[in-house]
């Protein structure tokens, strides 16, 4: 994977975990990649939900997201299935970073993240 691709996958991954900290959603969420660009329809959650706002997650080709939460925290999993890492990020912690050290040959969101890392 070259520097462009690592950067778009990075700057894919900070918007949608930026949109999910501002207005997430209930806890639990995957969505497969696609071949193409999917919109997903983001609900206002329930009382133990951290979304408060409905809103639609435009979700690039081939990408995969996953993300969880509660009233308090919400954490993001997202993965290009041509690329070579899944990448998380939650509220506790700032940034954006990969969640493994080494290439994965078929990356894809982990649903089970941790609400701490988002890995």
């Amino acid at each position: 994977m070259d520097l462009k691709k690592t950067t778009e996958v990075v700057a894919i991954g900070s918007v949608l975990a930026v949109t999910l900290l501002t207005q997430a959603h209930a806890a639990g969420t995957s969505i497969a990649a696609t071949a193409t660009a999917q919109p997903q329809a983001i609900a206002a959650g329930a009382a133990n939900s951290y979304v408060v706002t409905a809103f639609t997650l435009n979700i690039s080709a081939n990408t995969s997201l996953a993300y969880d939460g509660n009233t308090t925290q919400v954490a993001i999993n997202t993965a290009n299935s041509k690329g070579m890492h899944t990448f998380g990020g939650s509220s506790q912690g700032g940034s954006v970073s990969a969640c493994q050290t080494t290439s994965v040959q078929t990356p894809a969101a982990n649903a089970s993240l941790s609400l701490t890392n988002g890995c």
